[in-house]
């Protein structure tokens, strides 16, 4: 039976025996009197008694059968046994009979709701608990302590357990019970949940009371508010069917039944879910036993992957969708009460853990509970105390997300080095898992020991044998991480994770200390050998009425009432070597002890576990000797963060030390396997944590090593002792406490090897087994990083003595990152051609390259530094080019091999300071930053962005000292591209940039409020542009449209002078109105003459608004100076000399002619030069015209250079030049868009989609449309000449939009006049004729301009007309067409308004008034108001009969240009047709005198606003082809209609009114 353990009574082993075989391990041993109980891992309980008499000596003294009942832990005192069972209840039980004597149930004190009911108790369940005669201690699921019995110094003295206040805020882990003192192990709290908007308090005030018919009635509308006796991870209350007891096997994982990377998940899964369960609810983890075998029933629920918790969350929230539509009455009720508002948003927060958990693995997620703040009790304690947390505070804090903390999946954080490919290790991922670990190491070694009861015996480890009134706090296990207790009678025994045991309390037998029998009140360090002996490394412990059992890797050694035949020794007791067994843990009880065993042999891995806790002693030891003194004495100094760097490092560097022994004593006791080990589990993040200490140890030894640590700290005698056999040499005291301080820091660096030693035992011990792999992986990682720390170091200390030799540079140059790399001093590298007696130093540090001239130096940042070796010559050898953005250098070494070591390292240098380079040797294209100081044009400016071999090339942008600021493209060190600057004494300019200047469109926004948007040149305003002065309330505001040259308008523009009310159509010369133009005012005069420096002069003409019009001599606008003519409305007339303002008086010598004959005969007559004075339509909008030809490369109509030697040469440059506009343009608005918003919403992504496919058609080269046309090809032209149009990336597409803005802007707005109509319609023919002339560069085949060509069919029923009106009309009239048709309203106003007054009267009419007046023929309308006889006659039959020509009609509206209007005038009478050959036959052919009286009676039913403008429109625009045709007679047709109701008004009025 010794598979099972070895059992003792003192130091006499007792025979036994198992009646019912045991199932699980053994874990647990208590007993009373002569009564012994064990359990097992399994919950399973046996009993025994030990007989007093043998008949044999191989006889068992006991025999143990199987108790039914569950045993979760057990606990005894003189008289009885508890047992904690599976339902959280003890029972006491009686063990001479093994009867049930009494259930011993925790409750919590009865709570009541808001409306005054109280509900019922709630059982809380027992995790696991102590007992003594005196009193009990139970510690509860959540972590709470409870107690019964006489303690008053927890303010307990009833027989009914209730719960310990004073440990509100902490977690109770373990806690024994002496003869009449208790201890407790416990841990803080860490506040996870700060930023939540409401309260914990505000959420537990709400309580549920079954009773209570108020909250019964709020729980129908929030069912979340039920209470359960489970909850899951969210808070919301979960009703379970089963319970959770498996059982855990201590056996490997199978690799017959899983995959390599299936089991290696799991494994991980359960490591770091027993971890967080440990950490967060306080498990006893220290009692030596595996964390598998100590699992028990938790609240936490765990999702295997994210579609089990989508499934746990719809169900227990299925209440969401039920009671969504609850109605404005609840919003109502919870606008009162902020928990239902919580709760009746319980699915948002469903989703929001969903997509979190979906987000972090998408596969395995533990949801553990959230830690609850700490209390303000014990304050008077707390204060006092500077734990190990103080240095990583940083990390306890919550991160963004309560849930960050507690979400988990495969990758996080135990299997971070699974070697997964695929899987891209972010570094805020890396630092995420970082400060979890380090937090769970820190919970490790915050660990509290509390004592209280008497202290006659010294038990309660406070020094003295002085009475307390509440629970003591024992100091001397601050921060060093208590793994497990124990209590005998009157003593106590204590082990911490660095493997130290303590004891303290009664001496008598020798149970404390084995050199004298003096009770002991402070904890003493147990060794078994000479006192000044390092103390040798406990395993476990156990301790019993009177005696202490220690287990250590050489044995078991037994102290107190049993060794007194050899007083003062410790007695050794054998464990005899079994084949595939080896001993897993002690335990004790009363006088008996035993040693449990596994089926398992013995783990090799003590040596490492004991190296690992000496260091981590030493850690700690190092820690609150020097680190933490440090931190509080460390002033303020100019590398001070570089030490807070350091101190935070070291506190990082324990965590995971702590970790890293922890996980190897579990290796140790079998509760795990190798690949599990935090050193290998976790070797990403192990390693990183080593490589920030190795950069914070570097910087500090750079920066001239730990003299500022020297100065400030005395090194007490603890760490003299332990680093002073290391100091070499006899050095001053100073020099000792540096080198002592060097060393103490150094010391987990120096100590590296034994992390490669600990994996090679690990490789050894687990052998071909699962997890070999990783293993080797950590083993290669672990190599890596120690080579890279020598090498480090190295470099450190070189650097350290290169800045004490380098006199000034140390202080200009020295900083804490920069090592040297190489230094001309010791590898010569000189300047070529250099002066004799100039001295060059060349200095490469890890970020800059120094160069030294004399006593100059100047500083070359790596980033923007590129050098390549250069073919040797008879002049040059061994030479390198080094360029940067302000200088270039050629250096040259004494021999080859120089160069290479200098080319080398000059490259790897540059390569480091880089992000992401791929290859060997740095990118000619890189990005970075470099401030200019010598540079003639970016002097004083920081330039970040991209760069090409010293020169910013691509997109950057340039800062100067003075506000500056450019953002845009470069092109070999110039600013070449689309950009923008900002310059705060001008304003911002953004558009295109050339060599360095503003050339090509862009936009210019003043300081003073002014914008111009157009073309520039030499960063000025040059060729076609828009300038906008002032604003409304401003004293000057206008703007001006047209030619500009060298900033100045000059050319053809239009100036809308807001502030006077005047508009100038003309030209311009240096900035004046200079030249034939004309100008309307708001008054409704019109101006049109020469201009001579913003002056009317010499002959012009002036027209009022009520036709009143002169034609002469004028000194200015509005002022007459010599010989004129004066017309008046009336057809009066004066013509002589007239001088002065037309406003102030005008002095006469002239004739009057009256208009005696017809007063109207001349009314709208206009002055003779009307129109001959402007600006032909031909010389406007050239510079608009002029970049369209730059951009196609050819030259302008009519100029010298212009030939047509070779067509199809000049068309294929053309279309070259086209495609190459439309990619440029295209890249430029590409650019833009991301440079300002680089998230567009699907609309948008929708319309860059079908940009992109016109893009694409537009930038191929059309083969069709250049030598011949036919139908086909035709289409095919008039197709790619929409699309051009429509697109302001084609030349043609930029040429429409400007010239359709300059011609809106010309003849739209509110200073328009009648008379600028003849001017619109000259110009827009003009427009129309030189766009064709682009056109046809594109399409030679098309006719030429004027010319019409006609395309005939093949069945010659259909044909087309080809001219510059068809192809363009179309596309050029809609763009226009509102400004246009304000001029024809204006200029028909009164006939349009006489024809609407009339159109109104009629249409007031019966249909059969209307169509007898207009004489239309009774059988077109007789027939169909007879049709209706005896059923339903309407009053509007005819207007039914004819009503789909009348809206054909009315669409007349909605087209631009006169062909489609033509095609709505015939359409219209097509429909008339169709009626009245449905009414009189389908060969029914009518006559124009019966055509003509329908006709126009549609054209009044149809009401077309501004009749007369349309009809001008179309006379204006009409092709000559469409007069004599069909079309024509149709439209002829129209004009007879408007001309034809004016006449009839009158005989209407007469004769029917």
């Amino acid at each position: 039976m010794e598979r099972y353990m070895y059992l003792w009574r003192g130091p006499e082993k007792i025979l036994y025996t198992f009646g019912d075989q045991p199932s699980g391990l053994i874990c647990r041993l208590v007993t009373v009197k002569d009564h012994v109980f064990v359990s097992t891992t399994t919950n399973n309980l046996y009993h025994g008694v030990v007989a007093t008499h043998l008949e044999s000596e191989t006889c068992p003294l006991l025999t143990f059968k199987r108790v039914q009942f569950y045993a979760v832990d057990i606990a005894t005192n003189s008289d009885y046994l508890f047992i904690v069972n599976d339902a959280g209840q003890v029972l006491r039980i009686d063990p001479s009979d093994m009867t049930h004597v009494e259930t011993i149930t925790l409750r919590e004190e009865p709570k009541s709701c808001s409306h005054g009911y109280k509900a019922d108790n709630e059982s809380v369940k027992v995790k696991s608990l102590a007992a003594s005669d005196n009193a009990m201690l139970f510690i509860a699921e959540n972590g709470q302590l409870w107690a019964n019995g006489d303690q008053p110094q927890i303010d307990i003295k009833t027989s009914e357990p209730k719960k310990v206040t004073f440990f509100d805020g902490r977690i109770v882990s373990s806690v024994a019970c002496g003869a009449n003192f208790n201890v407790a192990l416990v841990r803080k709290i860490i506040r996870t949940m700060k930023d939540d908007t409401d309260s914990e308090n505000d959420l537990e005030e709400e309580v549920f009371v079954s009773s209570c018919p108020h909250c019964v009635s709020d729980v129908m509308l929030s069912p979340v508010s039920q209470p359960s006796t489970d909850t899951c991870p969210l808070g919301l209350h979960v009703r379970q069917s089963s319970e959770d007891r498996s059982t855990n096997s201590t056996s490997a994982p199978s690799t017959a039944s899983k995959d390599h990377d299936n089991a290696l998940l799991l494994d991980d899964e359960k490591r770091f879910d027993d971890l967080s369960k440990t950490l967060t609810n306080g498990d006893n983890f220290s009692d030596g036993l595996p964390i598998e075998l100590q699992r028990e029933e938790k609240k936490n629920v765990i999702f295997i992957n994210t579609e089990a918790a989508r499934q746990f969350l719809t169900r227990q929230l299925s209440w969401v969708s039920s009671y969504g539509n609850a109605g404005e009455e609840l919003l109502a009720e919870c606008a009162d009460r902020p928990t239902r508002i919580i709760k009746q948003n319980v699915s948002n927060m469903a989703s929001l853990v969903y997509e979190g958990v979906k987000t972090v693995g998408d596969k395995v997620v533990t949801l553990s509970r959230h830690m609850s703040g700490s209390s303000d009790n014990n304050e008077a304690q707390d204060s006092g105390q500077d734990g190990l947390e103080d240095g990583v505070t940083g990390d306890t804090k919550p991160t963004a997300t309560s849930l960050a903390n507690s979400l988990r999946c495969e990758e996080f954080p135990w299997s971070s080095s699974a070697g997964t490919s695929d899987r891209e290790l972010s570094e805020q991922g890396l630092n995420e898992r970082i400060n979890t670990l380090v937090r769970a190491g820190n919970s490790l070694l915050s660990t509290e020991l509390w004592t209280w009861g008497d202290i006659q015996y010294g038990q309660l480890g406070t020094g003295d044998t002085t009475k307390r009134p509440r629970p003591i706090l024992v100091e001397k296990f601050h921060n060093l991480g208590i793994k497990k207790i124990v209590c005998g009678s009157y003593h106590v025994l204590a082990l911490t994770l660095d493997g130290r045991a303590y004891a303290w309390g009664r001496n008598n037998s020798f149970q404390v200390t084995p050199q004298s029998p003096t009770d002991q009140s402070s904890p003493r360090l147990f060794s078994c050998g000479p006192s000044s002996s390092q103390p040798e490394r406990v395993r476990d412990m156990a301790a019993g009425e009177n005696h202490t059992l220690i287990m250590t890797s050489t044995g078991l050694q037994l102290m107190g009432k049993y060794s007194l035949e050899r007083t003062g020794e410790i007695i050794q007791i054998k464990i005899p070597d079994a084949v595939g067994y080896s001993a897993k843990q002690i335990l004790s009880s009363g006088s008996y002890s035993c040693c449990t065993m596994i089926n398992q042999p013995a783990c090799d891995i003590s040596s490492d576990l004991t190296n690992e806790q000496i260091f981590l002693e030493e850690m700690l030891m190092v820690y609150q000797n020097l680190i933490k003194p440090f931190q509080k004495k460390g002033g303020a100094t100019q590398e001070s963060n570089v030490y807070e760097t350091l101190c935070q490092c070291y506190t990082e560097l324990i965590s995971f030390t702590s970790l890293n022994v922890l996980s190897l004593w579990d290796y140790y006791d079998h509760n795990g396997e190798a690949y599990e080990v935090v050193v290998v589990a976790s070797i990403e993040e192990y390693i990183t944590v080593y490589k920030h200490y190795l950069n914070a140890i570097c910087d500090v030894v750079s920066l001239g090593g730990f003299t500022h640590i020297a100065r400030i700290i005395d090194v007490p005698q603890t760490l003299i002792s332990l680093f002073m056999d290391k100091v070499k040499g006899s050095k001053s005291k100073k020099a000792n406490n540096e080198a002592i301080i060097a060393l103490a820091l150094q010391h987990p660096l120096n100590r590296l090897n034994r992390y490669k030693a600990m994996v090679h035992s690990l490789i050894r011990i687990n052998g071909p087994k699962l997890g070999i792999e990783r293993l080797q992986e950590a083993l290669g990682k672990w190599e890596q990083i120690c080579d890279e720390q020598e090498r480090r170091l190295k470099e450190a200390e070189t650097t350290k003595q290169f800045w004490e030799s380098s006199g000034k540079l140390v202080e200009l140059l020295r900083s804490p990152d920069r090592r040297l790399i190489r230094e001309s001093r010791t590898h010569p590298i000189s300047v070529l051609n250099c002066g004799r007696f100039s001295t060059h130093w060349f200095v490469l540090l890890t970020d800059i390259l120094i160069h030294v001239n004399g006593t100059s130096h100047t500083v070359h940042p790596l980033p923007t530094l590129w050098v390549e070796p250069l073919q040797d010559t008879d002049a040059v050898q061994n030479a390198l080019s080094v360029t940067t953005p302000e200088d270039s250098l050629v250096l040259y070494t004494p021999t080859p091999a120089e160069r290479t070591e200098w080319l080398q390292a000059l490259q790897t240098a540059i390569k480091r300071s880089l992000l992401r380079v791929v290859g060997h040797v740095p990118p000619l294209v890189r990005s970075s930053s470099f401030l200019f100081t010598k540079h003639s044009l970016y002097k004083d400016a920081k330039y970040t962005g991209r760069w090409l071999n010293g020169k910013p090339h691509g997109t950057g942008k340039l800062e100067w000292s003075d506000g500056r600021m450019y953002v845009g493209h470069f092109h070999r060190g110039i600013m070449h591209g689309t950009g923008k600057m900002e310059i705060p004494t001008q304003g911002i300019y953004e558009g295109q940039w050339k060599d360095g200047q503003q050339n090509g469109y862009g936009t210019m926004k003043y300081i003073n409020g002014d914008i111009y948007e157009g073309h520039f040149k030499d960063s000025l305003p040059h060729g076609h542009g828009i300038k906008k002065e002032g604003h409304f309330m401003a004293s000057v505001a206008s703007i001006y449209i047209g030619e500009w040259v060298a900033g100045l308008k000059q050319g053809y523009g239009v100036m809308d002078d807001i502030t006077t009310g005047e508009k100038y159509l003309g030209l311009w010369n240096n900035n004046m109105k200079h030249g034939c133009g004309l100008i309307v005012t708001l008054d409704g005069i019109y101006y049109e003459g020469v201009f001579m420096q913003d002056i009317l002069t010499g002959h012009g003409v002036m027209i009022f608004e009520d036709g009143t019009h002169y034609e002469g001599e004028f000194r200015s606008a509005g002022v007459f100076s010599g010989k004129g003519t004066l017309t008046f409305s009336s057809g009066d007339k004066i013509e002589g000399n007239m001088n002065g303002a037309w406003n102030e008086g005008v002095k006469i010598t002239a004739t009057l002619h009256m208009n005696v004959a017809n007063c109207s005969s001349h009314v709208n007559a206009k002055p003779t030069s009307f129109g001959k004075l402007c600006v032909p339509p031909d010389q406007k909008w050239k510079a608009i015209f002029r970049q369209c030809y730059q951009q196609l490369g050819v030259s302008e109509p009519g100029s010298k250079n212009n030939s047509t030697a070779n067509k199809i040469g000049e068309t294929q440059r053309v279309w070259q030049n086209v495609a190459v506009v439309i990619t440029n343009s295209h890249q430029d608005t590409i650019q833009r868009r991301k440079d300002i918003a680089r998230d567009l919403n699907s609309s948008s992504s929708t319309c860059r989609q079908k940009d992109r496919s016109n893009i694409n058609q537009l930038e191929k080269i059309p083969q069709f449309g250049w030598d011949s046309l036919n139908l086909k090809t035709y289409d095919e032209v008039h197709d790619y000449l929409i699309k051009a149009f429509e697109s302001l990336h084609h030349p043609l597409g930029t040429l429409l939009t400007e010239v359709a803005a300059a011609y809106t802007a010309t003849y739209g707005g509110v200073r328009v006049h009648p008379l600028l109509l003849s001017h619109a319609v000259a110009e827009l023919h003009s427009i129309t004729s030189r766009i064709y002339h682009v056109v046809t560069l594109l399409f030679p085949a098309l006719p030429p301009g004027g010319q019409e060509l006609i395309l005939e069919t093949e069945d010659s029923e259909e044909s087309k007309v080809v001219s510059a009106a068809a192809i363009l009309h179309p596309i050029l009239l809609p763009r226009v067409h509102s400004a246009l048709f304000v001029l024809y309203a204006l200029h028909n106003k009164k006939e349009d308004d006489a024809y609407w007054k009339r159109l109104m009267k009629w249409n007031k009419q019966p249909d059969i008034t209307l169509m007898a007046f207009l004489g239309i023929d009774p059988k077109f309308w007789k027939s169909a108001t007879t049709n209706h006889i005896g059923e339903h006659p309407l009053p509007n039959d005819a207007e039914q009969l004819f009503g789909d020509a009348v809206e054909t009609l009315q669409q007349l509206k909605t087209t631009f240009s006169p062909l489609e209007k033509l095609l709505v005038i015939r359409n219209t009478f097509e429909q008339m047709t169709q009626v009245v050959q449905r009414q009189l036959g389908s060969t029914y052919l009518w006559t124009m005198d019966e055509l003509f009286p329908v006709f126009h009676f549609v054209v009044v039913r149809a009401r077309v606003l501004q009749l007369g403008s349309e009809i001008n429109f179309i006379e204006d625009f009409m092709e000559p082809y469409l007069q004599n045709g069909e079309l024509g007679i149709m439209f002829t047709t129209l004009k007879v209609c408007g001309v034809r109701s004016t006449e009839s008004l009158k005989f209407l009025q007469e004769h029917f009114w």
